[in-house]
């Protein structure tokens, strides 16, 4: 059955859409993806439904300066990041990536109609914001965050650290989660008082996957990188030897030139890069 896209420009629609959402996940309420009321610069949402149901939404807006930008929700992945209590990076399935790129198309119509020359967009390389700026022919502008990911089971330590030797004092902690509900482990390297730690890493465990957002997980008062891919390293080695069933670590990683260096000396990979995308409109 073939997408059908529906552009609303009356203010409410976002809460609709979201509580709809938030029937779907199983949640009493969504309003924080919902965008003001009083937001002058949304121009409306375009809602892509498959035989009735909520595939997903893109919110349009403008700069005042003929720039456009969308900002893209895949229904079933907002949900599944509900379940897990964090971002999901798994694959796009190819009905994600056709909703994606219909509400972009979508998007880009609506905005011709209003007169502006360019949209813009944001998304991994590899994930379908950046397969729909192929199949568009958007021009990517910048990188903005990158996914690094390492298997605890299969993950060596890298010969720069092994030549540095073990760090003086880690302490490790491993508790309950509640929400999401899983665990989470926390490395810290004390600092002189012993009460201080100069730097901390906290992932979250849920299942077979461990999740770090650097902008939440990493706390650092050093700005050496191989102290800090050090504690990763010692991270990733609690992983496998507490929780042998943890199979992919994932880092999330915005913008953060100490803990990107960190995370390329632990030798982590690079799983996806996250750029700006330009489509022309003219």
């Amino acid at each position: 059955m073939d997408l059908a896209l529906e552009w609303d420009r009356h203010p409410g629609t976002g809460l609709r859409l979201a509580c709809e959402l938030a029937g779907m996940a199983g949640e009493p309420e969504l309003e924080e993806i919902a965008p003001t009321d009083r937001d002058p610069q949304l121009l409306g949402i375009v809602a892509a439904r498959r035989g009735g149901e909520l595939a997903g939404w893109a919110e349009l807006r403008h700069d005042g300066s003929g720039r456009a930008w969308a900002e893209v929700l895949y229904a079933a992945r907002y949900v599944r990041r509900i379940r897990l209590g964090h971002y999901d990076f798994e694959a796009a399935t190819g009905e994600e990536e056709s909703v994606v790129r219909t509400l972009i198309a979508g998007t880009a119509q609506q905005a011709r109609v209003a007169g502006l020359r360019m949209l813009s967009w944001e998304g991994a390389d590899v994930g379908p914001e950046g397969l729909a700026a192929v199949a568009l022919g958007a021009r990517m502008t910048g990188e903005y965050a990158r996914l690094w990911t390492a298997e605890p089971r299969s993950w060596i330590v890298p010969s720069e650290l092994r030549s540095q030797g073990p760090l003086d004092c880690v302490l490790q902690a491993l508790a309950e989660s509640s929400d999401p509900l899983g665990q989470v482990m926390v490395v810290a390297l004390p600092g002189p008082t012993l009460t201080d730690p100069v730097a901390t890493i906290a992932t979250s465990i849920v299942g077979s996957e461990a999740y770090i957002n650097v902008c939440e997980g990493f706390s650092y008062r050093i700005g050496d990188a191989r102290t800090l891919a050090s504690l990763m390293g010692a991270l990733i080695g609690e992983l496998h030897d507490e929780l042998p069933h943890v199979l992919v670590l994932r880092v999330f990683e915005f913008d953060d030139a100490v803990a990107r260096s960190a995370l390329a000396l632990a030798g982590l990979d690079i799983a996806a890069r996250f750029h700006r995308y330009e489509l022309p409109l003219a």
